[in-house]
């Protein structure tokens, strides 16, 4: 058990070995390494307990593109990936597209 989780089980424990943490932010500072810890680093940088550590904006990323705001539409995307045979490649080459918001990026795969 650690801050990558119970191996055998998938969760994301707490210290205790019991407490199931779902909130990633919580998780890291539940781990935060503590004075009394053997270090794994030859030098201590900052920040260290019992300052907290620094969070990022958003942890998860930002993995939601809001498709209101591209520049590359469905169907253009469609149209670009159209040369593909099959359901699901035709699928994942339109989320790559409209993720991406390449529409030349297509073209790596008419090669094959």
């Amino acid at each position: 058990v650690g801050l990558l989780g119970d191996f055998s089980t998938g969760k994301t424990l707490a210290r205790d070995g019991v407490t199931v943490i779902h909130d990633f932010t919580d998780l890291g500072d539940e781990w935060q390494v503590l004075p009394m810890e053997p270090k794994l680093f030859r030098e201590m940088a900052e920040p260290q307990f019992p300052n907290q550590c620094i969070h990022p904006e958003n942890p998860r990323g930002d993995s939601k593109r809001r498709l209101l705001e591209s520049d590359v539409s469905m169907e253009q995307a469609e149209e670009a990936c159209a040369f593909l045979k099959g359901h699901f490649a035709l699928k994942f080459c339109v989320y790559d597209v409209m993720a991406t918001q390449d529409l030349d990026m297509t073209g790596a795969l008419s090669n094959n």
